[in-house]
Order: C-alpha cells, then structure tokens, then sequence
C-alpha cells in the first residue's frame, strides 16, 4: 500500500481557505485594454515576471507575440506603444494551430520548450548585437540574456480575460514589497519544510554554502557556474517568482520527502507522487499517462551525468518558487487551449510550483544540450502549502500557511496598500481553486484526484458563465463577487452578479 496518499474524513480547508474565482470581464473593445496596459507600461522595469515595461519615449522596442494571441490584444499593445512615443515594430510568429493540450502533454512539450528556450537566447543574443532594438517585449516565463545592452521583458497579454484584471493595476510599490518580504525570509531560513494537503511533505537544508556571507546574495562561485551568461539574475531572487530553494546544486543536497500533486504547467493530471531522497527522484507513483511518461524518462536518463550535477539521471529536484501577485487567476475562455493553461497560474500569491529536471536555461542546462543530453523540466502545482522555516538567528517563521502567502497579512505591507485603496481588497486573492475534498464538500478521490481535468473544466466554465451562483455553491465571501478591482475602467457593469448569494 503506497505511504502519504490524502486520505480525509471531512475537507481541512473548507473554512480556512474557501473557493473564490473573480467575475468574467467582457471586454468589448480594444479601448478596455488599454487603461490595464497603460498601468504596466509605467512600472519600473525589472527582469522578474511582473508585466513592467516601463516604456520611454524614443525607445526602440520589438514586441514579438504569435498567432496563439488574440488580435485585440496585439491591438491594444500597439496603441499603448504608440502612446508612449516608442520606435516600435511588431513581429508575429507562425506557431501552427492552436492546440488543446492534456496535462500529460507537459513532458514533450517541456522536452521541446527548452530547445526553443536555448534558441530565443541565441537570437536575442544575436539582437543585441544588432544594436537595433533597446527593449524587447518577449514571452512570459522564464530566465533572460543580461540586460547590460538590451532589456527583455515580459508579454503575458495572451487574450483578453488575462489582461484586464486587477494583477497589472496592482501598484508595483505593493507587489514590490511582497517579493521582498518572501526573498528576505527565504535566504535568512537555515532550514525549510514544505507540507501541503494533497501529499506533499519536503524537507530541505537552505545551506550556508548557498549564499555569500551575508547571505544577501548566492555564493558568487556558484552563479559563475549556473548562470555564467547572465549573473544579475542568477544572484538573486525572481521577482514574481520568488526562489523557495536556489537555483543551483552543491555537491551534496540533502531534500527529503515527498512531492504529490494533480496539475502541471500544462493542465491537470491524475494525482502522482514524486519520493526524493537527497534531492534525487528515486520513485514516482501513480500519475496516469503523466506519471507513465516520467518513469519512462527516468529509466531513459537514469545512468546519465548530467554538468553541475551531484549525481547521475536528469530527473533531480530542484526548484519551489514562490507567486507573490494576489490577482493572478487561471485563465477560464479557451483554457487547456495554446497558451491559456496552468503556466499563468503559478505567479498567484502562495502558489508553490516545484521543478525537476535541468535548471531552465541554466548555464549547465545548455552545456547538457551541446553535449546532446535530454534536458528539460517539469512541475507540479501546489495551492494549499504551508511552507515553515527554520531562521538562521533561531525562532521559525511561516511563510505560507494553507495556500495564503503570509506576506498578505504583515502590518507594514498593509500600509503600503492602504496608500492605494481598500488593503482588504488589494491584499486578499481573487483567486482560490475549489478542490472538492480539500476546500469544498465532495470526495477527493471519487470527485477530484482521479480525473482534475473533468472537475476543473466544469468548474471554469460555471465561473465564466454563472459567477454568482458559483460563489454561492462553494460558500464564497459575496463581497469579492463586486469587487470594485474587477470593474472595467469607467464601466458600472462589473459583473453580472448583483447580490446573488445564498
């Protein structure tokens, strides 16, 4: 009988941690993007997930999106681009058809992904040399080339459901404040354990050896190693992305435990199990098709020394980032379709996302490409963590506490919001996914961890169509159904809910 399976006689989280989606915004018009993407044009540029373009007239800009985008918003980017003076040109890839995906379909495509990762690299490489552009506007995940000649930020804007909401108007000030918050405790936590009700339990040593001396930044030795091409980022945290574990190996890892959950960047999945020992995966459980096709990649890789790590296989645990962003949602119109899928997800406030693998576009991972080494990444999504730390000065700090990033609640954070609003509002996800068995009435097993996919599909789709009566099913708080945050911009037509709540 497998050890560590969920196993609930009522769900824990049914008053703690309550379902909640934001109402569906019908946007009419290219002219309702653009007060959300005029916000994001103003933030001060960073190299995190974040959308902050922080755009200056005359700049030499290339926006480059596909055919996966809605032309409304390509549309709308434009305009933003021309409103504030840029030298801009748009460039449009030709990806294919728009597939619809499985969640199994993560192990391809990942295996895939990193290649094109290594060549977007190359060719922004290449454009910088050029000199013909100062800032690209390019993907929306991932590491990117040292921005001493170029910038590269961020073009998350796929339709138009994941641009106008309340995660781009959010000031940059608060979500600023939050990165630091998690960055500070994670790199002065000496110890760390990440627990979550669907079945993971990990525990980890945050070693000395990662950092300098101060603990400030990681050990200059070791982002020679991981991040040669770009040291700026490898130094420090992500922001958007907060680093729960760094990036990088030291010859020995002690993380222990076992890593379970039922979604992927991709999609949903049936439930699997990861056992680590020492940072190793030395079993998976379960898992249907996603779960098959990672056993198989472990018998393929197993024997494999892969550079930078402590020991031989691919298949080495390596990354829990943290989202710090309280309005991110999963995207409901068209999910499990192109681009719209769990990726997006990841960057809510209190999502952990756990990585093994290569360490994406790593300096290790692309001497493992050139050496003609499988590599690539994969992950599983949790929403309900509580992630405790042991502190280098003593005491313990909770971080994470079922799913709610604790940064949220810290006093000096609130006053920064208050700045700007309603901190109640401001600081409290639009966001939670309704689990039955977890944090819904229902059966984990029966309804849920076998088949998410059937769940979550209904469950996007009555969030779409029906958002009043789905925060009345699941017990929501009716005040964030008229959360002023998700009103279109001099609209009085928030959503269509009222006041309907039981």
């Amino acid at each position: 009988m497998l050890q560590g399976k969920p196993n609930f006689t009522t769900p824990p989280l049914i008053e703690k941690y309550p379902p909640r989606c934001p109402p569906f915004v019908e946007v009419k018009s290219v002219d309702d993007l653009l007060p959300y993407l005029d916000e994001v044009a103003k933030r001060p540029y960073s190299q995190g997930l974040h959308a902050a373009w922080d755009l200056q007239p005359g700049e030499r800009v290339l926006l480059r999106a596909d055919n996966w985008h809605d032309p409304m918003v390509i549309e709308a980017c434009k305009r933003i681009l021309e409103k504030y003076n840029t030298k801009y040109e748009v460039v449009m890839a030709d990806k294919g058809p728009i597939p619809t995906w499985k969640g199994h379909n993560e192990v391809e495509y990942y295996l895939a992904r990193t290649k094109e990762l290594a060549e977007w690299m190359d060719e922004w490489e290449q454009i910088e040399k050029e000199g013909k552009y100062d800032k690209l506007l390019w993907g929306y995940g991932g590491p990117v080339l040292c921005d001493a000649n170029i910038k590269i930020q961020r073009m998350p804007f796929i339709t138009p459901e994941l641009t106008a909401t309340p995660a781009h108007t959010i000031a940059y000030e608060i979500i600023d404040a939050i990165d630091k918050w998690t960055w500070d405790r994670i790199r002065n936590a000496r110890r760390i354990r990440i627990t979550d009700p669907e079945g993971t339990d990990l525990s980890y040593t945050n070693h000395d050896a990662y950092y300098d001396s101060k603990r400030e930044f990681f050990n200059p030795d070791l982002v020679d190693r991981f991040w040669s091409q770009n040291k700026n980022f490898g130094k420090t945290y992500l922001p958007g992305h907060v680093l729960g574990r760094p990036w990088m190996y030291l010859p020995k890892e002690d993380a222990s435990g076992v890593i379970a959950g039922t979604s992927n960047h991709i999609g949903p999945v049936p439930w699997v199990q990861l056992k680590v020992e020492d940072g190793r995966i030395t079993d998976i459980h379960e898992g249907g098709e996603f779960g098959d096709k990672l056993r198989k990649l472990q018998d393929e890789t197993g024997h494999l020394q892969y550079p930078g790590f402590p020991d031989k296989g691919l298949l080495r645990w390596w990354e829990a980032s943290i989202g710090t962003n309280p309005h991110i949602h999963r995207p409901r119109r068209g999910f499990l379709q192109g681009w719209l899928n769990c990726l997006y997800e990841r960057m809510r406030s209190g999502v952990i996302h756990m990585g093994f693998g290569t360490i994406i576009s790593s300096s290790t991972e692309r001497e493992a490409a050139k050496m003609g080494l499988p590599v690539g990444h994969w992950h599983l999504h949790l929403y309900f963590a509580t992630m405790t730390c042991e502190m280098v000065g003593g005491g313990t700090e909770t971080i994470i506490q079922d799913g709610r990033l604790m940064a949220l609640d810290d006093p000096d954070i609130r006053n920064i919001a208050a700045k700007y609003g309603d901190p109640d509002l401001l600081l409290t996800e639009s966001w939670i996914p309704a689990v039955p068995g977890i944090n819904v009435a229902g059966d984990y097993w029966k309804h849920y961890a076998n088949d998410p996919e059937d769940w979550v599909l209904a469950e996007l789709k009555i969030c779409e169509n029906y958002h009043h009566l789905f925060m009345s099913m699941v017990g929501a708080d009716p005040k964030y159904c008229n959360n002023p945050l998700w009103k279109l911009p001099h609209s009085h037509d928030a959503c269509s809910c009222g006041h309907h709540h039981g």
